[in-house]
């Protein structure tokens, strides 16, 4: 028999584990098929090179684990869903319009993720050009390849490959993955990461535009996918992807034809129009304008 170890975290603020897990910040939670007393919902993902199981009734996520967990492991569950974020003094800082209080509304709950900064950068130098499902494929196909090996008694599993592990793999192997053109720029980046030159770990206490700065230095990251790491991996609630989903939301709800704004200034505009909160903000419009391709009135 599996001997589970079985935790539950409580949520002080709304929290919607389903939409926060699927919203497009992260690429290998899986739902399981599992149905007990506790949830019929239960997701397996990896946080802190452990693998875990998630489920959430009202305000309890419980969390089972192959190996038992001490108090600063749970911590880090935590911080990783980003338990402690206070979502309703957000709300009342995003909620500028109709569009968007309708799609608090809707996810309500929805939390950013802290994600691995290492990770989170490969994974969204995957994004480019590319959909949720490929990038998913494209993921597991690098774990799998070359991430380490992982025994629990859930069974065995691979962790996302270190740049090491990427760096020494080379480009021909994770073109041959699929990655097509990305796999020049995910070599790049373990390459400027082995030799301690873009080290995108050491980017978390500095500043937004600093480490702006040194994430668009790494060759196939534009702003978007800098911002991207930003959101989900560093900290900075400030950030702004702009892709086609926020591009076109936007321009329709918020930008109208007498702001005369490029493409290239929305990133700036939005930071300064939505101030502090501007991440979450965009996160609750990406999902909601990838998810319903009609504006809200």
């Amino acid at each position: 028999m599996v001997s589970i170890n079985k935790y539950t975290l409580k949520s002080i603020h709304p929290y919607n584990l389903d939409e926060t897990l699927y919203s497009g910040q992260s690429f290998k939670w899986v739902s399981l098929d599992i149905s007990n007393d506790i949830s019929d919902n239960w997701h397996q993902g990896i946080i802190d090179n452990r693998r875990v199981r998630l489920a959430q009734s009202k305000n309890n996520i419980y969390l089972w684990t192959a190996k038992k967990y001490a108090d600063q492991d749970i911590s880090t569950v935590s911080s990783y869903l980003r338990l402690d974020d206070d979502i309703e003094k957000i709300y009342l800082a995003i909620s500028k319009s109709t569009y968007i209080t309708s799609a608090i509304k809707k996810y309500r709950g929805l939390h950013l993720l802290r994600q691995p900064p290492w990770e989170t950068l490969v994974t969204f130098i995957c994004s480019a050009n590319n959909n949720i499902p490929r990038i998913r494929q494209l993921v597991s196909a690098m774990s799998t390849k070359f991430g380490q090996k992982v025994t629990d008694t859930f069974g065995t599993f691979h962790l996302f490959p270190s740049s090491t592990a990427l760096y020494n793999a080379g480009e021909e192997s994770l073109r041959e993955l699929g990655l097509g053109f990305r796999a020049k720029y995910v070599y790049a980046a373990a390459e400027l990461d082995v030799n301690n030159i873009i080290n995108v770990e050491k980017l978390v206490n500095k500043n937004y535009h600093e480490s702006l700065d040194k994430l668009t230095h790494i060759p196939g990251v534009g702003d978007k996918i800098a911002n991207c790491v930003l959101l989900f991996s560093l900290n900075k609630l400030e950030a702004f992807p702009v892709d086609v989903w926020i591009k076109r939301v936007l321009r329709e709800v918020y930008i109208d034809a007498t702001l005369p704004i490029p493409d290239s200034q929305i990133r700036p505009w939005a930071q300064k129009e939505f101030g502090e909160y501007a991440g979450y903000l965009n996160q609750y419009l990406f999902h909601n304008r990838r998810l319903f391709k009609s504006t809200i009135k």
